[in-house]
C-alpha cells in the first residue's frame, strides 16, 4: 500500500507534467494517452503545482521542493492532464487574471489538521479555469462543466468515466443519504452501514456534535476535533496542540509535530538521522515513531524513503511502504507506477463499453 499524506489538492493537483511543452493538439475525443499541453496551458499548470509544493514542504509532507516537482514531473495524472486537455480544447477557459488570486490561496493554507483548506481554494482556483459545456452535455469531470453544473457519471465507479453535465446538486441535511462526509451539510458527516442484502454501504448525514459533547463515531466531531475515550464514554476533545497532552490516542493538531509517547504530549517531529523509537510492532509503528512524514524509523534511526530509481529493501514490520510517494520495492530499486492515460469522453465511453462486452 502506498504510504499515504495528508496533501490538501484542488481535485486537479495531485501530479503533472513539468517544464513548457508544445505539441499539435489532438482531436477532441483522442484518449487512451498521456497529453503535452501547449505552452500557456503548461505555463498556468506549473505555477499551480509550484504553489502546491511550496505547500506541501512548508507542512513537511515532502521534504523540499525539488522531491515534489521530481515527483509531479515523473507521473503525468489524470486529472492534472485532463485539466490540460479540457483548457486547450475549450472544454475550460482559462482567466489568466484570476490566477494571482488561487496562487495566494496556496500561501493562507493551513498546516493544522481539520482546516477548512478546501474552502480557502475553491472560490479563488475555480475562478482561474471555467467550465464550457452546458446542461446535458458530455463531461469526465466537474471542472468541465459551466458554473452551477456538475458532471454526473451515474453509477460508474471506474476511474474514467462517462458523465452529463447537470445541475449541481444541494447537500443532503440531516437524515438526507450520502456517500461521503462532501455530501452533507458542513454541520452533518456521513454515516455509513453494511447492507448485507444489496451488499453495499448506505449512508445517512448526522449532525456533528460540538466539541465537548459526547460522541459515538469517529467523524461524528468537528474537524478540530477527535472523538476519544473508551467505548460507552468518549467525547468529542479539541487536537492537541504543540506541547499539550496526547494521552488516549488524540492526535496533535500541527502536521509538523506527533505525540510522543514517553512525554505524552505533542512534539516537532523528529528529523533524519536522528534516534527514533518504535512505540510498537506493525504498520502503525512507523506513523507513531515521531519521523516525518517522508521518513520511518529503522533500525532506531529516522531515514528518509527512497524515491522512485533509488535503492530499497524489504521493508521491515514499521514500514507501511518503503518507497516515497509512489511505486514498491521491485529487484532492490523504487519502481514507479507507470503513467495513467488521459481521460476523455470518447476514451471513457469506450471503457465503459468494453467493459460491457466483457462482461
Amino acid at each position: 500500500m502506498t504510504r499515504l499524506f495528508a496533501v490538501v489538492s484542488l481535485g486537479i493537483l495531485v501530479a503533472a507534467c513539468g517544464g513548457s511543452k508544445t505539441t499539435a493538439k489532438p482531436a477532441l475525443g483522442d484518449g487512451g494517452e498521456t497529453y503535452t499541453a501547449t505552452t500557456t496551458t503548461q505555463q498556468f499548470i506549473d505555477q499551480l503545482v509550484s504553489a502546491e509544493c511550496d505547500f506541501m514542504v512548508r507542512c513537511s509532507y515532502l521534504p523540499d521542493k525539488s522531491t515534489c516537482l521530481a515527483y509531479v514531473d515523473r507521473l503525468s495524472s489524470p486529472g492534472t492532464n485532463s485539466l490540460a486537455y479540457a483548457i486547450d480544447q475549450g472544454r475550460m477557459t482559462l482567466n489568466q487574471s484570476n490566477l494571482p488570486a488561487c496562487i495566494a490561496a496556496f500561501s493562507n493554507l493551513s498546516c493544522t489538521l481539520g482546516s477548512s483548506n478546501s474552502s480557502t481554494l475553491n472560490t479563488p482556483c475555480a475562478a482561474a479555469a471555467v467550465g464550457t459545456i452546458a446542461s446535458g452535455g458530455d463531461c469526465v469531470f466537474d471542472g468541465e462543466c459551466k458554473p452551477g453544473l456538475e458532471c454526473d457519471k451515474g453509477s460508474c465507479t471506474a476511474s474514467c468515466c462517462p458523465g452529463v453535465c447537470v445541475a449541481t446538486k444541494p447537500l443532503a441535511a440531516v437524515g438526507g443519504s450520502c456517500t461521503s462526509d462532501s455530501n452533507c451539510v458542513d454541520t452533518a458527516y456521513c454515516k455509513l452501514s453494511y447492507n448485507s442484502t444489496t451488499g453495499s454501504f448506505d449512508g445517512i448525514c448526522l449532525a456533528r456534535v460540538a466539541t465537548g459533547a459526547v460522541c459515538t463515531d469517529y467523524g461524528s466531531c468537528p474537524g478540530n476535533a477527535q472523538c476519544v475515550g473508551t467505548t460507552g464514554s468518549k467525547t468529542c476533545v479539541a487536537l492537541a496542540k504543540d506541547g499539550a497532552s496526547c494521552a488516549n490516542g488524540l492526535s496533535c493538531e500541527n502536521s509538523t509535530s506527533y505525540c510522543d509517547q514517553v512525554k505524552g504530549t505533542c512534539q516537532p517531529r523528529i528529523k533524519d538521522n536522528a534516534p527514533c523509537t518504535l512505540p510498537d510492532a506493525g504498520a502503525s509503528a512507523a506513523l507513531a515513531s515521531g519521523c516525518f512524514n517522508y521518513s520511518e524509523c529503522k533500525n532506531g534511526v529516522c531515514r528518509h524513503l527512497p524515491l522512485a530509481d533509488e535503492a530499497c529493501s524489504n521493508p521491515d514490520a514499521a514500514a507501511i511502504n518503503e518507497c516515497l510517494l509512489v511505486g514498491k520495492c521491485v529487484g532492490g530499486f523504487c519502481q514507479a507506477d507507470p503513467p495513467k492515460p488521459l481521460c476523455t469522453v470518447a476514451a471513457a465511453k469506450a471503457a465503459v463499453a468494453d467493459a460491457g462486452v466483457r462482461d
